[in-house]
């Protein structure tokens, strides 16, 4: 299959690659069908584009490149939505805001975005504990890291 889409132009993708976020993701819940999608020219980052609106895109990190002691707590009942299973069948994602001033780039460490990597089911989870927020300044965490 292919989409139109508003970052890379036009993709091919499999349809089993499509992750369905039942719910949707808060504030484009009428959106349900995502595909993950690398840009060769960003690393370390994916887009998580909407099959169903290419204008609608969101950009993603692994959370442990910026913060190697990410520990969120991640309620069971988000793991069951997803149909269940082991650690190893999840993946978790953070998604960032990337300003045209790269000093003012933020990434969501509150809401992370979890998909079941084998039933290629999604859902953006609030975390049970306040210590992360929406907006940390990546370039803080880097600091941070040494």
């Amino acid at each position: 299959m292919k989409i139109d889409t508003r970052n890379l132009g036009v993709v091919e993708y499999k349809e089993e690659k499509v992750i369905v976020f039942q719910e949707g993701i808060p504030g484009f819940e009428e959106l349900t069908r995502f595909i993950l999608l690398e840009d060769k020219e960003i690393e370390g980052f994916l887009y998580l584009q909407s099959v169903e609106d290419k204008n609608i895109c969101f950009i993603m990190t692994d959370p442990y490149s910026f913060k190697a002691d990410y520990a969120p707590s991640i309620n069971e009942s988000y793991f069951e939505k997803l149909g269940g299973g082991v650690n190893e069948d999840f993946a978790l994602y953070a998604v960032t805001c990337i300003k045209e001033v790269i000093q003012e780039s933020t990434i969501n460490l509150a809401g992370p975005i979890l998909i079941h990597t084998k039933n290629m089911k999604g859902i953006q989870v609030i975390t049970e504990d306040k210590v992360y927020q929406t907006k940390h300044r990546m370039i803080d965490l880097l600091e941070e890291r040494g």
